[in-house]
């Protein structure tokens, strides 16, 4: 169990009814786009899905990445090449050459040019933890709660990673509104699993964890951190995590189909193929259990409350 702070449902920057009708918008909004514009040339995709993974590894291109490309290419109905990056530098580079679609964490997806790709879906966690999570600031109890120990305490504390908002939304967005240099700091090296973060802390390399809400809810039920020794408050509000963006020149009448197969992933209306199967396996590894819609507005509400954001040079 964790504290009642962790549990205690927070207001997203708009209720959870104008997410839903922006959402619904949305697909309004694509449906009227397949009826004006039908059809468009082949040559609008350059059959590329571009993947940001700085430690997967191979085994997670192969069971995660592998198979969401291949459900994305039938979705589609375009053949797609996985581009695998563990780099910004070179992530950024192969935007430069064109991409269909762009898997990265939402922190990176916010210096994406919106004028070339829009947000599609982001991951959803199995119920009841299938809300957007939210960075929390785990801390050893005899040190004491710090409200911004990434201020006071630089060397005691560990960043789950440097590019998703669950670790670096305050850092990002200080009381002005400008944000904080990340000189000096320990960043994990994983932006979709924040558990070599908190091994770390379990076993005393640091005092203080910027990490996802549920990695953190993960560790104390399963006995890894105590509630007696280790406390938790959240610091940021709910952000999508893990976010697939799709390439403006994608023509609209497909982008409909797109997102009703990824959001049915996982659900009971799930078609069951094959190539579903294969990714809610790979999903799994990075405990994520389908996809939600997320809307451009949306999006943007994110991003308006992440307004200091720092150029990344790497993870």
């Amino acid at each position: 169990m964790v504290s009642n702070s962790v549990r205690r449902a927070l207001p997203l920057w708009s209720s959870g009814h104008r997410v839903s009708a922006l959402a619904a918008a949305m697909v309004l909004l694509l449906a009227l786009g397949a009826v004006l514009w039908p059809g468009a040339p082949e040559t609008h995709f350059h059959g590329v899905c571009l993947v940001f993974d700085p430690a997967g590894g191979k085994d997670r291109e192969v069971a995660l990445f592998h198979p969401l490309t291949d459900f994305l290419a039938k979705a589609s109905g375009h053949s797609l090449n996985l581009v695998m990056t563990r780099d910004v530098a070179v992530f950024q580079a192969q935007l430069g050459f064109g991409a269909d679609f762009v898997i990265c964490p939402d922190g990176l997806g916010l210096t994406l040019d919106s004028e070339r790709f829009i947000p599609l879906v982001a991951g959803r966690r199995t119920a009841p933890r299938n809300l957007r999570p939210r960075g929390v600031l785990v801390y050893k109890r005899s040190v004491g709660f710090q409200k911004a120990p990434w201020l006071t305490r630089t060397e005691r504390i560990i960043f789950g990673d440097s590019l998703s908002l669950t670790a670096t939304g305050p850092l990002r967005a200080d009381s002005a509104g400008s944000a904080v240099k990340p000189t000096g700091f320990t960043f994990g090296p994983d932006p979709y699993d924040h558990s070599p973060v908190l091994h770390s802390l379990r076993l005393g390399c640091f005092d203080f964890a910027l990490v996802r809400q549920w990695d953190a809810e993960r560790f104390f039920a399963e006995g890894l951190l105590s509630e007696e020794e280790w406390g938790v408050e959240i610091v940021t509000g709910p952000v999508p995590d893990l976010v697939l963006f799709v390439s403006q020149d994608i023509p609209t009448g497909r982008l409909l189909g797109l997102s009703r197969e990824l959001t049915r992933l996982g659900r009971p209306n799930d078609g069951d193929s094959p190539e579903s199967g294969a990714l809610m396996r790979g999903l799994s590894g990075v405990h994520l259990s389908g996809f939600n819609l997320l809307v451009g507005p949306d999006l943007d509400l994110v991003r308006g409350s992440f307004p200091g954001r720092w150029p990344l040079e790497g993870p």
